[in-house]
């Protein structure tokens, strides 16, 4: 069925046929529009003597036509600190919905989370909309016993979650990717969302990703702090040597002793000596700040066993130990090798309809962070590990070297995924005679 559309004109509208350059402050502009089996948005205006008046009252109202849903209204206004107001008051939940909540959705924003609470078959209680303050979201949910709580991933979500679990609510965060796939909407609000979350995990039919625990997230923060400090000091090695360059002065190694005395002694125009200098100052902090989180990566490592047997791999040193059990986590919830390599995006794309099958390049799905140091400890790992280093050179000779340093760093994946789960050692011989894909 059509959209039925109907449409009245502000008074003095151009476009409205009836009435000219006429103005009447008595009518009414409304515009609506219904599109068949989705939601109606209605607009009403009161008009007066002139259409931008500051007195003008507008009243907004979404309304699911499915019965199903639950109906939501805001109302704006010509005060803008009218709904704000409402937000930071503590929404006071019924009895009723206390004892009967089970499940509870929650659409996190940086400002403003919206919660949809239903009962045990996902119908349903009540909808809350408040503003994102420490205090007042942790009273909000002091409110429930133990309830089912569901938060899609998202930036900035970790002191939610941290926070429910501390009150003993059941918390999972569910794969913002996977969730557009399955519950696409042409209507798409906040409210909606969060009912749409409440209700897939009351089904059981929620796609969810890894909590990682406290120590992973300190070692994530830690390496993806020290990789950025080296990739700030390789950007501005990289721009000395662009301004050195332009004067055909080049210095093989810059930044050692002796060739910072070079370019001191070098006859420069005086903005490239202090953008040199600048940048000089910016390698100099950088590095010494990488070499301190290096130190406190150390540190940690020391105390980890996993990491001590992860470090018999070859290509594996200290940093990429970290990395990988970091990243992995709980190596229960994977049952081989092989989805580990799909966890961190090692694996082709396939496309298989019938008789037809297609393999595609690697899906690039996870981590990208864990994949550049995946390929890094594969290309240490060819000069440490002969086997390595033999199939290496037969994929390259067939595919090329880049396509064999990716399969190179995947079978590293499955490789550190089996001393995690056997907590073992690395063994050279399991890759004698092509035994690496079916021992791994």
């Amino acid at each position: 069925m059509e959209a039925r559309q109907s449409k009245l004109y502000w008074p003095g509208d151009p476009r409205d046929p009836r009435s000219g350059n006429q103005r009447d402050s008595t009518t009414l502009g409304v515009s609506t529009q219904i599109p068949s089996g989705g939601c109606a948005r209605v607009d009403t205006r009161e008009g007066s003597a002139t259409p931008l008046s500051r007195n003008v009252a507008a009243v907004s109202e979404t309304v699911m036509l499915n019965p199903s849903r639950a109906r939501t209204t805001e109302i704006k206004g010509s005060k803008p600190n009218v709904l704000r107001s409402t937000l930071e008051e503590l929404p006071m939940i019924s009895n009723t919905t206390k004892e009967s909540a089970v499940y509870a959705g929650i659409d996190y924003h940086k400002r403003t989370i919206a919660v949809a609470v239903g009962d045990k078959e996902g119908r349903v209680l009540e909808r809350f909309n408040l503003l994102n303050q420490t205090e007042l979201v942790t009273k909000f949910f002091q409110q429930f016993s133990k309830i089912e709580c569901v938060v899609e991933s998202c930036r900035g979500y970790e002191w939610f979650v941290e926070m429910l679990q501390k009150q003993g609510h059941t918390v999972h965060v569910g794969d913002s990717r996977s969730i557009k796939l399955i519950a696409h909407s042409r209507c798409k609000t906040d409210k909606v969302d969060s009912q749409i979350l409440m209700e897939l995990l009351a089904i059981k039919y929620l796609p969810t990703t890894y909590i990682p625990t406290a120590k992973e997230r300190e070692y994530r923060e830690l390496l993806r702090h020290r990789s950025s400090l080296v990739q700030t000091a390789t950007r501005s090695k990289l721009r000395v040597h662009a301004l050195l360059d332009k004067e055909n002065k080049g210095i093989r190694f810059p930044f050692s002793k002796n060739g910072r005395k070079q370019l001191e002694e070098l006859d420069l125009s005086e903005s490239r000596r202090r953008i040199i200098q600048h940048e000089l100052d910016v390698i100099d902090f950088a590095e010494e700040h990488a070499h301190e989180q290096q130190l406190r990566i150390h540190l940690l490592a020391s105390y980890e066993p996993e990491i001590k047997r992860l470090r018999s791999i070859p290509g594996f040193e200290v940093l990429m130990a970290a990395a990988f059990l970091a990243e992995v986590g709980d190596v229960s919830r994977f049952k081989n090798g092989d989805q580990v390599a799909a966890y961190f995006g090692l694996v082709p794309r396939v496309y298989a309809s019938g008789n037809t099958m297609r393999c595609g390049r690697i899906t690039k799905a996870g981590s990208k962070f864990m994949r550049w140091m995946l390929v890094q400890a594969a290309w240490a790992a060819i000069k440490a590990s002969p086997n390595l280093r033999q199939s290496f050179g037969a994929i390259g000779r067939r595919r090329g070297q880049k396509v064999a340093i990716v399969a190179i760093a995947r079978k590293l994946a499955t490789i550190a995924f089996r001393v995690l789960r056997d907590k073992t050692t690395y063994k050279e011989e399991l890759l004698d005679a092509g035994l690496a894909r079916a021992s791994f």
